[in-house]
């Protein structure tokens, strides 16, 4: 396995291409990504699902919450278990998709030291299980902030801590995981754009005339300024970074006259070693497609360019979306799969 030393990967909140503006691709007058869209179009890769400059993934059944955008970005695999989403891999012992080889996994193998760093109780939705089962990847969440002295006991704003704070903890995390000899990746779940409304922070700028909108925008800002901050680093060089959307954003009003046909999550990713004659427009896809797409963006040879249900996006075989048709496989993901429970969810 040749891979980049290094791998950044942001997981956006409710971030979608849907708020660029109608010209780029989007659905609103003015661009509320504008430092995003300009990394992209200068130096990074950007898939898009027209002939315009931006758009993004499909949303398919059982990637549409954050732990299911999660698994499906990792493991090429929608998340279909028999009770609510949110509640998957809370009993004490149970198994989160034990079946499942996910990107943590591989790069496990491979010797990578792993971290997810999110601002909120990692154990809801079941992510503290899913990522301490796969790979065993270091998780520093909430509740490890306050144990370690970061934050107060009692410390909670929004669903745990502001990106702000998500920020700071990540440089601290970047730069002691790129001391070692290892590789290394690093994750990162931001929570400011979560429904209903999002997190205003005291410093964020208003430029627009609703909240939402502002906090999108200064979402933008903090990413870009971190992937900023990063490209002055040393690891830099041999990292790739990668920021997508987890799910489509889940504020109704917020989107109630864009139709869903018009929707799709935000990506972007950095220090690619393949971009050359790749196609990045009119590319049908789904957060599936991210699985095998991150491990070619850090240079890893996919046999066959497909994992699970997901294709890599730098080649030029098509997705399953390509080949079937976005209702199709839709339809199939949402009927009851005895080969999914047997193979994925039933410890063996």
């Amino acid at each position: 396995m040749n891979a980049a030393s290094g791998n950044d990967c942001f997981l956006a909140e409710s971030l979608e291409s849907t708020v660029t503006s109608k010209a780029m691709g989007g659905q609103m007058k003015e661009n509320l990504l504008p430092e995003l869209t300009e990394l992209a179009s200068q130096e990074g890769v950007h898939f898009s699902n027209t002939s315009k400059p931006f758009g993004g993934a499909q949303q398919l059944s059982g990637t549409g919450w954050t732990v299911a955008g999660m698994v499906a970005q990792t493991s090429g695999l929608p998340l279909k278990v028999p009770v609510d989403g949110n509640s998957y891999g809370l009993e004490k012992n149970s198994r989160f998709l034990p079946g499942a080889v996910t990107l943590n996994n591989i790069l496990a193998k491979h010797g990578y030291q792993q971290k997810v760093l999110l601002g909120s109780d990692a154990t809801f939705g079941g992510r503290r299980a899913y990522f301490s089962q796969h790979g065993a990847v270091q998780i520093d969440d909430l509740l490890t902030a306050r144990k370690d002295g970061r934050l107060p006991e009692d410390y909670y704003v929004w669903w745990g801590y502001e990106d702000s704070k998500l920020f700071e903890y990540a440089k601290e995390s970047a730069l002691a995981l790129s001391q070692s000899n290892q590789p290394f990746n690093l994750t990162m779940l931001t929570e400011n754009t979560h429904h209903i409304g999002g997190y205003p922070e005291p410093n964020m700028p208003e430029k627009y005339g609703d909240q939402y909108s502002n906090v999108i925008a200064f979402s933008d800002h903090q990413i870009a300024e971190f992937i900023k901050w990063a490209q002055t680093q040393a690891f830099y060089q041999n990292t790739t970074i990668i920021v997508n959307g987890d799910h489509l954003g889940m504020d109704v009003d917020y989107y109630q006259n864009i139709p869903a046909n018009k929707r799709h999550t935000f990506n972007l990713i950095l220090n690619a070693p393949k971009t050359r004659d790749v196609q990045t427009k009119n590319r049908q896809f789904s957060a599936m497609d991210m699985f095998p797409t991150t491990l070619a963006a850090m240079g890893v040879a996919v046999k066959g360019d497909r994992l699970g249900l997901g294709t890599n996006l730098f080649s030029s075989k098509k997705t399953l979306i390509e080949e079937k048709g976005f209702k199709e496989v839709d339809k199939a993901l949402s009927a009851n799969s005895k080969f999914y429970n047997n193979q994925f969810i039933y410890d063996k």
